[in-house]
């Protein structure tokens, strides 16, 4: 037997077995990443410990908070009021960022001024204001010339950079963008608003000033802490059917996917700006 047919042979075996191991290993790729556009840098996976300690942070001020409202300890107010702070502005945080770590300082030193003062309940009154300007911000940021709307990035992030070529897509994204931006800063206005003007228990009326527009009664308060949130989340549904019909020549993930995915990877989303924001200072 010819011992240059053998090895040919052999090398045509080789070649055989290894093309179907080449084919299982790319199915596997596209099944556990069914978003193959999302291999840009700027939509990479976020850490796991960076994540789970961001999810361990938030279940913590939740758990403070409920035993701030049972409990009626004023520290665990102020407790929750500067852990929340922090959690907002960790990503400026770890970067080192002067504005981020000027406005902790800022802020800090309001909740500790009111803890000293005996007022450390409406230092977390003060919470939905900031989440609501810091996502406001949020949003508003990426409407700036030559940058990305934020529901831009949210739609390649969950559904594909694909799905932004698609007609009437990227326009709309760019619209939402502005619509959320001007519903979160509205409402952070209003709640202001409503925790300085608040009688008996706003900012002015207690420390012995009268507000110029006296709001009476405490269901403010239930607004604050609860409404303001419901407002968010009945937007964003009002907002999931509205875009059905609006693009409904094109495909939709059904609303539970959507949060779903929304959730896992909203830390991507952050982290794409974040990565911008320091591109864009050097």
């Amino acid at each position: 037997m010819d011992p240059s047919s053998d090895r040919s042979d052999r090398y045509v075996t080789v070649v055989a077995l290894r093309t179907p191991l080449r084919r299982l290993r790319v199915s596997a790729v596209s099944l556990s990443h069914p978003d193959s556009g999302l291999s840009t840098p700027s939509l990479a996976t976020p850490s796991p410990r960076r994540s789970h300690a961001g999810i361990l942070a938030l279940a913590l001020y939740v758990l403070i908070m409920i035993a701030a409202f049972a409990s009626g300890n004023a520290w665990l107010d102020e407790l929750a009021a500067f852990l929340l702070l922090s959690l907002l502005l960790s990503p400026g945080l770890r970067r080192f960022s002067v504005a981020a770590w000027m406005l902790w300082l800022i802020a800090a030193g309001g909740i500790a001024f009111l803890a000293y003062a005996g007022r450390g309940d409406l230092a977390l009154d003060f919470m939905p204001v900031m989440v609501n300007a810091a996502l406001c911000t949020l949003f508003a940021r990426t409407l700036a010339a030559g940058r990305q709307p934020l529901i831009a990035r949210l739609i390649a992030a969950i559904e594909g950079p694909a799905r932004l070529a698609l007609p009437r897509v990227a326009d709309y994204a760019r619209r939402l963008t502005w619509a959320w931006s001007l519903l979160l800063g509205a409402q952070a206005l209003l709640l202001t608003v409503l925790i300085v003007c608040a009688v008996p228990d706003g900012l002015l009326a207690r420390f012995g000033v009268t507000p110029p527009i006296e709001v009476v009664g405490r269901v403010w308060r239930w607004y604050l802490h609860l409404g303001s949130y419901a407002i968010v989340l009945a937007f964003l549904v009002i907002e999931y059917a509205y875009r059905r019909w609006h693009l409904r020549h094109i495909p939709h993930p059904s609303l539970p996917t959507f949060i779903a995915r929304l959730a896992q990877r909203w830390p991507i989303l952050v982290r794409s700006i974040a990565d911008d924001e320091a591109g864009a200072r050097t």
